[in-house]
């Protein structure tokens, strides 16, 4: 009984080593990975290249697709072309924009859903046009990461940085738009504008609140007077992500995943409107400028992708191998786990903790996170199935399998085993999320069944003492 109580206690350490460890878990899975190839897009009919032109570029950051019809955006669209435009994955503003500025996908790249600063490979577009220039609200630190060697504002004055000032910064929101104007009326070749007052507005009170509506109509305000200053460019006027109607992006939701945009003057060959994936507009970008597109790149012209629509083509997907593995390693868990438990009916918790959490908080995604409901819906999805096994530790085997298994089934379509020979593996969409708040919540599952089995388990009878047969007893007497 001494031993089990030990290994008992041992397991609850290593659950709270595990549960400590958490943190830097998701921090792994949310950082960056090892780049992976883009199959080449669908190809559409051959169309001219664009005229060169001066380039102006207005992000208006997190303007969700339905709330993006406003009337200087409008205009714009009147006289180009309007676009659906896939971002792909992350939804996140620093990969985002890397592959705008690069034409590469945020999965050759091999980025993670954060907007922390590293090294791009060479070859941005700000890199090539010497005289490019970002005029930008805050976080200086993406549009240097993607290249403008010449940001604006300085590091005093943007709130995102942790050198900013808080008189600096009140001076900047002041004279953002009279800048942004100056910059988009000069004669320099490449200008980015980049509003982030929208996706502020919308992390802090959802779309539905009134600083969020007041922030489109602001930016809608200054994007016609930018026009108004420079008719004569090519505009591009997109938003680099939306939001889920409470707040908070990252992952593949159309509402967040699918942007507006509007390019004039009209591309060759382009109809009014289309979709399109985002490297396509980093494509006309590169054809304004006269720039050629970097090695590895699959954008088309746009004319070329409004004409071809290749849904979801940019979205990375676990390989049909690590697929199979982890439905295999599924129905061997549930088929070991249907064998031992008794009553059998017991394995049911994993999915009731499931459709709990699915009914509480949705679907996971990195948009949408809970580990803390998720370890709540597994906890009291198992509690009746560890109460009523406590002392079976067979039974107690089985939920520790269930969940073992699908957690470990996570892992594998999250490439976490490919970590162990090509490095970090990027994420992915939703499954990256599910293993965020699953793994954990499956583990304390498993860890619990296994120190209550240790435990609690009725010790073995001692053995007996064997005696030996009387008639043997008797011959040896007779000697």
């Amino acid at each position: 009984m001494k031993r089990r109580a030990i290994v008992g206690a041992a397991l609850v350490v290593a659950l709270a080593l595990a549960l400590w460890a958490r943190g830097g878990f998701g921090r792994w899975l949310a950082g960056d990975g090892v780049g992976r190839a883009q199959r080449p897009l669908r190809a559409g009919p051959a169309t001219p290249r664009p005229p060169r032109a001066p380039v102006r570029v207005v992000i208006l950051d997190g303007l969700a697709a339905a709330d993006a019809h406003t009337p200087a955006l409008d205009r714009v669209c009147a006289r180009g072309v309007e676009l659906a435009i896939d971002v792909g994955f992350p939804t996140k503003s620093l990969p985002v924009q890397a592959a705008l500025w690069t034409g590469l996908t945020a999965q050759q790249l091999g980025l993670g859903p954060t907007n922390v600063a590293r090294t791009l490979p060479p070859g941005a577009l700000p890199t090539l046009v010497p005289d490019a220039l970002a005029v930008v609200e805050a976080w200086t630190v993406i549009a240097r990461t993607v290249g403008f060697a010449e940001v604006r504002p300085p590091a005093a004055a943007d709130w995102a940085s942790a050198d900013a000032t808080p008189a600096a910064v009140a001076r900047w929101r002041t004279d953002f738009p009279a800048a942004a104007r100056a910059a988009v009326a000069s004669p320099r070749a490449l200008v980015l504008v980049h509003v982030l007052a929208i996706d502020r507005a919308a992390h802090a009170g959802g779309r539905g609140g009134a600083a969020y509506r007041a922030a489109i109509a602001d930016a809608d305000r200054l994007l016609g007077a930018l026009v108004a200053a420079r008719p004569d460019a090519t505009w591009v006027v997109l938003s680099d992500h939306g939001h889920r109607p409470g707040g908070g992006h990252g992952d593949v939701e159309p509402a967040v995943r699918i942007v507006r945009g509007c390019v004039t003057p009209t591309p060759p060959g382009a109809p009014p409107r289309g979709a399109v994936h985002l490297v396509d507009v980093a494509r006309h970008l590169r054809d304004v400028l006269g720039v050629a597109p970097r090695t590895g790149a699959v954008g088309r012209r746009l004319g070329a992708a409004m004409a071809a629509p290749d849904p979801d083509a940019t979205l990375p997907r676990a390989a049909w191998l690590a697929r199979l593995a982890a439905l295999v390693t599924l129905a061997v868990a549930a088929a070991l786990a249907l064998r031992r438990a008794r009553p059998r009916w017991l394995i049911a918790w994993l999915p009731l903790a499931i459709a709990a959490y699915l009914a509480w908080r949705g679907v996971p995604s990195l948009s949408s996170r809970d580990r803390a409901a998720a370890l709540a819906c597994a906890l009291i999805a198992a509690a009746p199935a560890l109460a009523l096994a406590r002392r079976d530790r067979r039974t107690l085997g089985a939920i520790a399998i269930s969940a073992g298994g699908a957690a470990l089934a996570l892992v594998i379509l999250a490439g976490v085993p490919a970590a162990m020979f090509d490095g970090t593996p990027p994420a992915r969409p939703y499954v990256t999320a599910w293993l965020d708040v699953g793994a954990p919540a499956l583990a304390v599952v498993a860890a619990l069944a296994g120190a209550i089995a240790a435990m609690s388990a009725t010790p073995d009878a001692p053995a007996r003492p064997v005696r030996p047969a009387a008639g043997r007893t008797r011959r040896r007497s007779d000697q």
